[in-house]
């Protein structure tokens, strides 16, 4: 135990020394944690700017106006009599779309003609472009139904039958994953413990290799007797208890913007981040044993970790992924933290629903586990490894 307590304090002393160290360690979680807060700081996008070009100027185009407007979704700016001062907002990016009404609109409706009524949209922002189209759309859609409706009660049918043969199959939708459509917590759920995992790796790559790369890493395996294991678990005593409760924090956060304290389990969410974590710290132990340099180790583990934002399904369809992405998402931890998380937030699972996610996690922690200590060991005397950037 004494020689447990002095690892644990010779620790202490080289984080408060090292400012990569503990920047990495509590700085920088802190300062991703407080920017994303603030780029995703409400739920649902809303008034999304767009501009209205009205050629008709009758009581019909008006109503359709006065529909888009009404929306939430859509912050309407200007409404133009000609298309040229749209297009020219449209392309200095003030708006993300305009809509262009036709002459004779109010005429064609009554004498039952189509009409074409176009939506001009700036789909390089996905999402604020399909925001647009959607509420476009169902707004014509809407409005074409009511001048329908009210064509046929004209000519003698009743509401009722006017509705029916307007509308003849009712469809409704009912959300099950992410029922309020709550892109915040979508987002931030996704990005905080990518980011988190990131850093679990680069938190532990500085503390073992900077052992390495001052030339003291001989000196850290004897100050603990020369036992490895109690080495190890002194030197990563500190970060790990620091990077654990940064998860636990994201989740209370996560569950918090959810409201998923009533049907959610939260200890089956953070008992996945801590199960994650310790398979990332194997992993970052392992990475520091075989590389020949501190360098070569940070660049494996950005190798490993920084593009597994994009193999998890959460900027693109994991199903429409060829085979070798599906094989290197497989072999991405994160990806059995994100499916657990995904079905407890979502699904209510609890933790014996998620264990087809927790087996190949547990299975990743223990294969990187016995490479660390195997590789580890037999490098702790290697002076050429000493000293190396």
């Amino acid at each position: 135990m004494k020689l447990f307590i002095a690892g644990v304090k010779r620790e202490w002393q080289r984080l408060l020394t090292q400012p990569s160290y503990w920047g990495a360690l509590l700085v920088l979680p802190a300062v991703c944690v407080i920017c994303l807060t603030s780029v995703f700081s409400v739920p649902v996008v809303n008034n999304v700017p767009m501009d209205i070009v009205d050629m008709d100027n009758s009581a019909a185009s008006r109503d359709i106006i006065f529909r888009i407007d009404s929306s939430p979704k859509v912050q309407l700016e200007r409404v133009f009599a000609e298309a040229d001062d749209a297009v020219k907002r449209l392309h200095q990016r003030e708006t993300f779309g305009y809509m262009v009404i036709p002459r004779d609109l109010e005429r064609k409706l009554a004498t039952g003609e189509a009409v074409e009524v176009n939506a001009y949209v700036n789909q390089q922002n996905f999402m604020l472009g399909n925001i647009l189209s959607g509420e476009v759309l169902s707004n014509l859609i809407r409005n074409s139904l009511q001048e329908s409706a009210v064509n046929l009660m004209v000519s003698g049918q009743s509401y009722d039958q006017a509705i029916a043969n307007t509308v003849p199959l009712n469809a409704t939708a009912r959300r099950l994953g992410n029922s309020y459509l709550n892109y915040q917590s979508f987002m931030l759920a996704s990005i905080l413990p990518h980011i988190w995992h990131v850093l679990v790796v680069v938190v532990i790559i500085i503390a073992l290799g900077k052992e390495f790369k001052d030339g003291t890493v001989a000196q850290w395996y004897e100050h603990s007797g020369s036992n490895l294991l109690l080495a190890l678990a002194s030197k990563l005593l500190i970060p790990t208890l620091v990077l654990a409760l940064w998860i636990i924090a994201i989740d209370i956060y996560i569950f918090n913007v959810l409201g998923a304290g009533s049907y959610a389990s939260l200890g089956s969410l953070i008992f996945t981040g801590l199960l994650t974590q310790l398979c990332y710290q194997a992993a970052a132990i392992t990475f520091t044993a075989i590389s020949k340099s501190y360098r070569t180790a940070l660049s494996m583990a950005a190798f490993y970790t920084t593009p597994a934002f994009s193999f998890v399904g959460i900027t693109f369809p994991t199903f429409n992924m060829d085979w070798f992405a599906q094989a290197w998402r497989a072999f991405l931890p994160i990806t059995s933290l994100m499916e657990s998380q995904n079905a407890i937030l979502h699904w209510q699972a609890g933790l014996s629903d998620i264990l087809p996610y927790l087996l190949p996690l547990a299975g990743y922690t223990l294969m990187f586990s016995i490479l660390a200590v195997v590789a580890l060991k037999p490098r702790i005397y290697q002076k050429d490894l000493w000293f190396q950037h």
